[in-house]
């Protein structure tokens, strides 16, 4: 199991309520139905020690692996949550991490 985050700034132009209807009604329903996905949240980044965040949204999500993963955003089923993300995301400002629990 992998943790993935993906942390991001919404393009110009693109409100944060259309955001939300979108990850609520798209991005959240279809992805949380894929088989390799475990968990997925979506949070709304509020600020940063000393002044504003660097993104506007982060993603967590837990997956059986970055392989499954980056092998489930290629799939039929997700191809309105990738049309959408690339609609509405500032792909520059984009950072996606994956790693392990230290345990």
């Amino acid at each position: 199991m992998q943790k993935v985050y993906a942390l991001y700034k919404l393009k110009p132009g693109v409100t944060a309520e259309e955001y939300v209807e979108w990850s609520k009604t798209v991005d959240q329903e279809i992805t949380r139905r894929q088989p390799c996905v475990r968990s997925f949240r979506v949070f709304q980044l509020g600020g940063s020690r000393g002044g504003p965040s660097p993104w506007d949204v982060v993603e967590d999500i837990e997956v059986e692996s970055w392989n499954a993963w980056q092998e489930c955003l290629t799939t039929p089923e997700m191809a309105d949550v990738v049309a959408g993300f690339r609609k509405m995301v500032d792909r520059e400002s984009a950072i996606t991490v994956f790693g392990s629990e230290i345990a």
